[in-house]
């Protein structure tokens, strides 16, 4: 099965940004995702915006990794601040 998670740009929002990927996948189908972190948590945790799409990036592929059929990946998320300190 050949699954690849490509980056599709972000989006200024009012409370923050959205990074959006899709992922890829020859046998089930292509699905988006959208991770969002908001302005608090980029000014509180001192984030760099240069390094999110990344971060997100990452914390896509694990999250994907731990997905079951019973509890499949939500579609949209928002990092939490225990996500951006870890």
């Amino acid at each position: 099965m050949s699954i690849q998670i490509q980056y599709l740009g972000f989006q200024l929002k009012t409370g923050g940004r959205e990074y959006t990927y899709r992922l890829v996948n020859s046998k089930e189908g292509d699905r988006e995702f959208v991770l969002s972190i908001s302005n608090r948590a980029f000014a509180e945790h001192h984030f760099p915006y240069q390094d999110a799409a990344a971060f997100c990036y990452q914390k896509l592929q694990k999250a994907l990794s731990a997905e079951t059929p019973e509890q499949p990946l939500p579609h949209r998320s928002t990092l939490s601040d225990q996500e951006l300190s870890d």
